[in-house]
Protein backbone atom coordinates (compact mmCIF):
# COMPACT_ATOMS: atom_id res chain seq x y z
CA UNK A 1 0.00 0.00 0.00
CA UNK A 2 2.97 2.34 0.57
CA UNK A 3 3.90 1.72 -3.07
CA UNK A 4 0.38 2.66 -4.16
CA UNK A 5 0.53 5.82 -2.08
CA UNK A 6 3.68 6.88 -3.91
CA UNK A 7 1.90 6.30 -7.21
CA UNK A 8 -1.04 8.42 -6.03
CA UNK A 9 1.39 11.22 -5.22
CA UNK A 10 2.82 11.09 -8.73
CA UNK A 11 -0.67 11.08 -10.25
CA UNK A 12 -1.58 14.15 -8.18
CA UNK A 13 1.53 16.03 -9.34
CA UNK A 14 0.83 15.11 -12.98
CA UNK A 15 -2.71 16.49 -12.71
CA UNK A 16 -1.73 19.63 -10.81
CA UNK A 17 1.36 20.44 -12.89
CA UNK A 18 3.04 21.65 -9.71
CA UNK A 19 4.60 19.93 -6.72
CA UNK A 20 3.45 22.70 -4.39
CA UNK A 21 -0.16 22.58 -5.63
CA UNK A 22 -0.25 18.77 -5.42
CA UNK A 23 1.24 18.85 -1.91
CA UNK A 24 -1.62 21.05 -0.73
CA UNK A 25 -4.24 18.58 -1.95
CA UNK A 26 -2.37 15.52 -0.61
CA UNK A 27 -1.62 16.93 2.89
CA UNK A 28 2.15 16.60 2.56
CA UNK A 29 4.95 19.17 2.46
CA UNK A 30 6.36 20.07 -0.99
CA UNK A 31 9.86 18.95 0.05
CA UNK A 32 8.59 15.57 1.23
CA UNK A 33 6.57 15.14 -1.97
CA UNK A 34 9.58 16.03 -4.08
CA UNK A 35 11.63 13.39 -2.23
CA UNK A 36 8.95 10.80 -3.03
CA UNK A 37 9.14 11.67 -6.72
CA UNK A 38 12.93 11.55 -6.76
CA UNK A 39 12.82 8.17 -5.02
CA UNK A 40 10.50 6.73 -7.68
CA UNK A 41 12.61 8.21 -10.47
CA UNK A 42 15.73 6.68 -8.88
CA UNK A 43 13.99 3.30 -8.68
CA UNK A 44 12.95 3.54 -12.34
CA UNK A 45 16.39 4.78 -13.38
CA UNK A 46 14.90 7.62 -15.44
CA UNK A 47 13.28 11.00 -14.87
CA UNK A 48 9.52 11.14 -15.45
CA UNK A 49 9.01 14.89 -14.93
CA UNK A 50 10.49 17.89 -16.68
CA UNK A 51 11.13 20.71 -14.20
CA UNK A 52 10.55 24.27 -15.42
CA UNK A 53 10.00 27.70 -13.90
CA UNK A 54 6.20 27.35 -13.66
CA UNK A 55 6.14 23.83 -12.25
CA UNK A 56 6.57 20.34 -13.67
CA UNK A 57 5.18 18.34 -16.55
CA UNK A 58 5.42 14.71 -17.60
CA UNK A 59 8.01 13.81 -20.21
CA UNK A 60 7.44 10.96 -22.68
CA UNK A 61 8.59 8.34 -20.14
CA UNK A 62 6.31 9.93 -17.56
CA UNK A 63 3.32 9.78 -19.92
CA UNK A 64 3.89 6.06 -20.29
CA UNK A 65 4.37 5.57 -16.55
CA UNK A 66 1.24 7.54 -15.61
CA UNK A 67 -0.88 5.19 -17.75
CA UNK A 68 0.60 2.30 -15.77
CA UNK A 69 -0.18 4.08 -12.49
CA UNK A 70 -3.79 4.79 -13.41
CA UNK A 71 -4.33 1.25 -14.62
CA UNK A 72 -2.98 -0.12 -11.32
CA UNK A 73 -5.16 2.23 -9.28
CA UNK A 74 -8.23 1.30 -11.31
CA UNK A 75 -7.48 -2.43 -10.93
CA UNK A 76 -7.02 -2.04 -7.17
CA UNK A 77 -10.37 -0.30 -6.88
CA UNK A 78 -12.03 -3.06 -8.90
CA UNK A 79 -10.54 -5.80 -6.68
CA UNK A 80 -11.46 -3.98 -3.47
CA UNK A 81 -15.01 -3.55 -4.72
CA UNK A 82 -15.28 -7.26 -5.58
CA UNK A 83 -13.94 -8.31 -2.18
CA UNK A 84 -16.48 -6.05 -0.50
CA UNK A 85 -19.23 -7.52 -2.68
CA UNK A 86 -18.28 -11.05 -1.63
CA UNK A 87 -18.61 -10.08 2.02
CA UNK A 88 -22.09 -8.70 1.46
CA UNK A 89 -21.04 -5.13 2.20
CA UNK A 90 -21.13 -2.89 -0.87
CA UNK A 91 -18.13 -0.58 -0.80
CA UNK A 92 -16.27 1.28 -3.48
CA UNK A 93 -15.87 4.54 -5.32
CA UNK A 94 -17.63 5.40 -8.60
CA UNK A 95 -15.96 7.95 -10.88
CA UNK A 96 -18.22 9.59 -13.46
CA UNK A 97 -17.27 11.90 -16.32
CA UNK A 98 -20.13 13.84 -17.87
CA UNK A 99 -21.21 17.24 -19.11
CA UNK A 100 -22.63 19.94 -16.86
CA UNK A 101 -26.26 19.77 -17.98
CA UNK A 102 -26.54 15.98 -17.83
CA UNK A 103 -24.75 15.69 -14.50
CA UNK A 104 -26.79 18.38 -12.78
CA UNK A 105 -30.18 16.99 -13.78
CA UNK A 106 -29.80 13.24 -14.21
CA UNK A 107 -27.47 12.22 -11.39
CA UNK A 108 -28.53 13.76 -8.03
CA UNK A 109 -31.63 11.61 -7.43
CA UNK A 110 -29.91 8.48 -8.75
CA UNK A 111 -26.91 8.90 -6.49
CA UNK A 112 -29.06 9.70 -3.47
CA UNK A 113 -31.15 6.56 -4.01
CA UNK A 114 -28.09 4.38 -4.63
CA UNK A 115 -26.30 5.60 -1.50
CA UNK A 116 -29.46 5.02 0.54
CA UNK A 117 -29.02 1.32 -0.31
CA UNK A 118 -25.20 1.27 -0.20
CA UNK A 119 -23.92 4.09 2.02
CA UNK A 120 -20.38 2.73 1.80
CA UNK A 121 -20.13 3.73 -1.86
CA UNK A 122 -18.77 7.19 -2.64
CA UNK A 123 -18.86 9.14 -5.91
CA UNK A 124 -16.77 11.68 -7.76
CA UNK A 125 -18.43 13.51 -10.65
CA UNK A 126 -16.29 15.60 -12.97
CA UNK A 127 -17.92 17.70 -15.66
CA UNK A 128 -16.15 18.45 -18.94
CA UNK A 129 -16.84 19.73 -22.39
CA UNK A 130 -18.43 17.09 -24.57
CA UNK A 131 -15.19 16.64 -26.51
CA UNK A 132 -13.28 15.81 -23.31
CA UNK A 133 -15.65 13.33 -21.63
CA UNK A 134 -14.49 10.25 -23.53
CA UNK A 135 -10.85 11.22 -22.96
CA UNK A 136 -11.42 10.72 -19.22
CA UNK A 137 -12.13 7.04 -19.88
CA UNK A 138 -9.02 6.68 -22.03
CA UNK A 139 -6.88 8.31 -19.31
CA UNK A 140 -8.45 6.03 -16.66
CA UNK A 141 -9.69 9.11 -14.78
CA UNK A 142 -13.30 7.85 -14.92
CA UNK A 143 -15.09 4.52 -14.67
CA UNK A 144 -18.10 5.54 -16.73
CA UNK A 145 -18.89 8.39 -19.11
CA UNK A 146 -22.33 9.89 -19.64
CA UNK A 147 -22.51 12.11 -22.72
CA UNK A 148 -25.05 13.39 -25.23
CA UNK A 149 -23.94 12.87 -28.83
CA UNK A 150 -20.41 11.50 -28.26
CA UNK A 151 -17.77 12.85 -30.61
CA UNK A 152 -16.21 9.46 -31.21
CA UNK A 153 -16.93 5.97 -29.95
CA UNK A 154 -13.59 4.30 -30.79
CA UNK A 155 -12.46 3.85 -27.17
CA UNK A 156 -15.88 3.62 -25.52
CA UNK A 157 -17.86 0.44 -25.00
CA UNK A 158 -21.51 1.49 -25.02
CA UNK A 159 -23.49 0.28 -22.01
CA UNK A 160 -26.65 2.32 -22.55
CA UNK A 161 -27.93 4.57 -25.30
CA UNK A 162 -31.31 6.25 -25.36
CA UNK A 163 -32.94 8.55 -27.89
CA UNK A 164 -33.47 12.17 -26.89
CA UNK A 165 -35.82 14.41 -28.89
CA UNK A 166 -34.94 18.09 -29.02
CA UNK A 167 -37.60 20.49 -27.74
CA UNK A 168 -37.92 24.25 -27.31
CA UNK A 169 -37.98 26.11 -24.02
CA UNK A 170 -40.05 29.29 -23.77
CA UNK A 171 -41.43 31.66 -21.19
CA UNK A 172 -45.25 31.56 -20.79
CA UNK A 173 -45.60 35.05 -22.29
CA UNK A 174 -43.49 34.31 -25.39
CA UNK A 175 -45.28 34.95 -28.74
CA UNK A 176 -44.94 31.23 -29.58
CA UNK A 177 -46.07 29.97 -26.18
CA UNK A 178 -49.68 29.26 -27.22
CA UNK A 179 -48.65 26.82 -29.92
CA UNK A 180 -48.77 23.13 -29.09
CA UNK A 181 -45.99 22.27 -31.50
CA UNK A 182 -43.34 24.39 -33.21
CA UNK A 183 -41.35 24.63 -36.42
CA UNK A 184 -37.65 25.40 -36.45
CA UNK A 185 -38.05 28.46 -38.67
CA UNK A 186 -40.29 30.11 -36.06
CA UNK A 187 -37.85 29.39 -33.24
CA UNK A 188 -34.86 30.79 -35.13
CA UNK A 189 -36.78 34.00 -35.88
CA UNK A 190 -37.47 34.66 -32.16
CA UNK A 191 -34.07 35.25 -30.52
CA UNK A 192 -32.58 31.74 -30.49
CA UNK A 193 -30.47 30.99 -27.40
CA UNK A 194 -27.85 28.37 -28.20
CA UNK A 195 -24.93 26.57 -26.60
CA UNK A 196 -21.54 27.06 -28.31
CA UNK A 197 -20.40 25.17 -31.38
CA UNK A 198 -19.11 21.76 -30.40
CA UNK A 199 -22.08 20.94 -28.18
CA UNK A 200 -24.45 18.14 -29.23
CA UNK A 201 -27.57 20.33 -29.19
CA UNK A 202 -25.92 23.06 -31.29
CA UNK A 203 -24.78 20.53 -33.90
CA UNK A 204 -28.28 19.07 -34.25
CA UNK A 205 -29.95 22.49 -34.51
CA UNK A 206 -27.39 23.77 -37.02
CA UNK A 207 -27.61 20.61 -39.14
CA UNK A 208 -31.40 21.00 -39.33
CA UNK A 209 -31.05 24.70 -40.20
CA UNK A 210 -28.59 23.95 -43.01
CA UNK A 211 -31.01 21.39 -44.51
CA UNK A 212 -33.78 23.97 -44.51
CA UNK A 213 -31.62 26.89 -45.63
CA UNK A 214 -32.28 28.82 -42.41
CA UNK A 215 -30.12 31.37 -40.63
CA UNK A 216 -28.93 29.90 -37.31
CA UNK A 217 -27.20 32.90 -35.75
CA UNK A 218 -27.89 32.87 -31.98
CA UNK A 219 -29.13 35.98 -30.22
CA UNK A 220 -27.12 34.75 -27.23
CA UNK A 221 -24.55 31.96 -27.09
CA UNK A 222 -23.50 30.49 -23.72
CA UNK A 223 -22.00 27.23 -22.42
CA UNK A 224 -24.15 27.34 -19.27
CA UNK A 225 -27.54 25.67 -19.75
CA UNK A 226 -28.98 27.30 -16.62
CA UNK A 227 -28.04 30.73 -17.97
CA UNK A 228 -29.81 30.00 -21.25
CA UNK A 229 -32.93 28.88 -19.33
CA UNK A 230 -32.91 32.09 -17.33
CA UNK A 231 -32.53 34.12 -20.50
CA UNK A 232 -35.47 32.27 -22.06
CA UNK A 233 -37.56 33.15 -19.03
CA UNK A 234 -36.47 36.80 -18.80
CA UNK A 235 -35.72 37.91 -22.34
CA UNK A 236 -38.32 36.06 -24.38
CA UNK A 237 -35.81 34.03 -26.38
CA UNK A 238 -36.07 30.39 -27.42
CA UNK A 239 -33.70 27.84 -25.93
CA UNK A 240 -33.26 24.22 -27.07
CA UNK A 241 -32.76 21.17 -24.88
CA UNK A 242 -33.44 17.45 -24.47
CA UNK A 243 -35.21 15.63 -21.60
CA UNK A 244 -32.26 14.38 -19.54
CA UNK A 245 -30.50 17.75 -19.59
CA UNK A 246 -33.64 19.68 -18.77
CA UNK A 247 -34.56 18.60 -15.25
CA UNK A 248 -37.91 17.30 -14.07
CA UNK A 249 -39.45 20.34 -12.47
CA UNK A 250 -41.89 22.79 -14.02
CA UNK A 251 -41.41 25.12 -11.07
CA UNK A 252 -39.07 27.30 -13.12
CA UNK A 253 -42.14 28.64 -14.95
CA UNK A 254 -40.83 27.66 -18.41
CA UNK A 255 -42.72 25.80 -21.11
CA UNK A 256 -41.29 22.77 -22.91
CA UNK A 257 -42.75 22.70 -26.43
CA UNK A 258 -42.03 19.88 -28.91
CA UNK A 259 -41.04 20.41 -32.52
CA UNK A 260 -42.83 18.95 -35.53
CA UNK A 261 -41.62 15.48 -36.46
CA UNK A 262 -38.56 15.67 -38.67
CA UNK A 263 -37.73 19.29 -37.84
CA UNK A 264 -34.56 18.32 -35.94
CA UNK A 265 -33.05 14.84 -35.89
CA UNK A 266 -33.08 13.28 -32.41
CA UNK A 267 -29.84 12.85 -30.49
CA UNK A 268 -28.72 10.01 -28.25
CA UNK A 269 -27.56 9.95 -24.65
CA UNK A 270 -24.74 7.42 -24.19
CA UNK A 271 -23.40 5.74 -21.09
CA UNK A 272 -20.14 3.91 -21.65
CA UNK A 273 -16.94 2.48 -20.23
CA UNK A 274 -13.48 1.96 -21.67
CA UNK A 275 -13.20 -0.95 -24.10
CA UNK A 276 -11.86 -4.20 -22.58
CA UNK A 277 -12.02 -2.88 -19.02
CA UNK A 278 -13.93 -4.60 -16.23
CA UNK A 279 -15.84 -2.14 -14.10
CA UNK A 280 -15.58 -2.21 -10.30
CA UNK A 281 -18.66 -3.81 -8.74
CA UNK A 282 -19.96 -0.53 -7.32
CA UNK A 283 -19.75 1.17 -10.72
CA UNK A 284 -21.32 -1.80 -12.48
CA UNK A 285 -24.24 -1.86 -10.04
CA UNK A 286 -24.72 1.89 -10.45
CA UNK A 287 -24.91 1.48 -14.24
CA UNK A 288 -27.75 -1.00 -13.72
CA UNK A 289 -29.62 1.52 -11.58
CA UNK A 290 -28.97 4.16 -14.23
CA UNK A 291 -30.34 1.82 -16.91
CA UNK A 292 -33.56 1.28 -14.93
CA UNK A 293 -34.01 5.02 -14.46
CA UNK A 294 -33.49 5.80 -18.14
CA UNK A 295 -35.76 2.97 -19.26
CA UNK A 296 -38.54 4.28 -17.07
Amino acid sequence: MRHMLALKFIDAVAKAGSIRAAAETMAITPSALNRRILSVEEELGIEIFERHSLGVRLNSAGELFIQHIRAQMADLERVRSRIADLSGVRLGHVRIATTRGVGANLLPDLIQNYRAQFPGVTFSINTHRRTEVERQLHNLDADIAIVFQPVRLADMHTLIHIQQDIHCILSPDHPLAKRKILRLVDCLEHNPLLPPRGSGVRELVEAAAVKKGLNCTPAVEADDASLLMNLAYRSGGVAFSYPHADGKSAEDGLLRVPLHSGEIDPGFLFVGQLHKRTLPVAASKFVEELRKALDS
